[in-house]
């Protein structure tokens, strides 16, 4: 019973973790529509798996990371290139209509490797996870002391994730039409735009938290 509280722990603070809108869960949104469901999860199985790694990490030395320390301060502020970056891609690329002209075969490897890539870019999950760690054991919520419950930890942060990205590649196939009504037809413009958004926010955040104002 004690074990599969682990497992839930860990599958709820990943689950929650991974709601914020980010570059993976948008991109996962993005595939479901573009393309297909079953394009959309090989995205969401390739973006979930580097919180394996990066929670691996964690249980492996939770002192590894301190949540107050410089990594945490300033990794944050990677994100904003990336994401940057990633936005002015989406805006120039091509339109979901002219993909469809076009006739793309799917690329089971490349949606898979598009989530991965997206996903272990992001520095914050390392701190993330050793904050949750952190936070749990010094409440004595959770107890990791042998391989069978950190292994149960670990799986527990994939599944979470990979929970949370099979919702949003879901309502992107539930939604298609809709969504693409509501863009007119050009999600890859309109999430690059929601991209530059969000370096902006997180630009503004950084800041403000290095000035200790929030």
């Amino acid at each position: 019973m004690e074990q599969l509280y682990i497992f839930a722990i860990a599958f709820i603070a990943s689950f929650i973790g991974s709601i914020q809108l980010g570059p993976v869960n948008l991109t996962i949104l993005q595939t479901s529509v573009n393309k297909n469901f079953t394009a959309a999860f090989y995205a969401a199985v390739g973006g979930c798996l580097p919180e394996i790694i990066y929670a691996a990490i964690a249980v492996a030395g939770t002192s590894l990371i301190a949540p107050d320390g410089w990594f945490m301060k300033y990794a944050g502020f990677i994100m904003v290139p990336l994401l940057l970056g990633l936005g002015i891609h989406k805006i120039r690329s091509k339109s979901t209509t002219e993909e469809t002209k076009l006739d793309l075969p799917d690329s089971k490897v490349g949606d898979f490797s598009k989530g991965f890539m997206l996903s272990i870019l992001n520095p914050l999950l390392l701190p993330y996870w050793s904050s949750v760690l952190i936070y749990n054991t010094s409440l004595n919520v959770i107890s990791l002391d042998n391989p069978i419950d950190k292994t149960l930890f670990v799986f527990g942060a994939a599944a979470g994730a990979l929970g949370l990205l099979m919702l949003f590649a879901w309502f992107g196939h539930w939604k298609k039409e809709k969504i693409n009504k509501l863009v007119n037809g050009n999600i890859n413009k309109s999430i690059g735009y929601i991209f530059i958004a969000l370096a902006g926010i997180q630009l503004v955040v950084l800041i403000l938290r290095l000035r200790h104002l929030i």
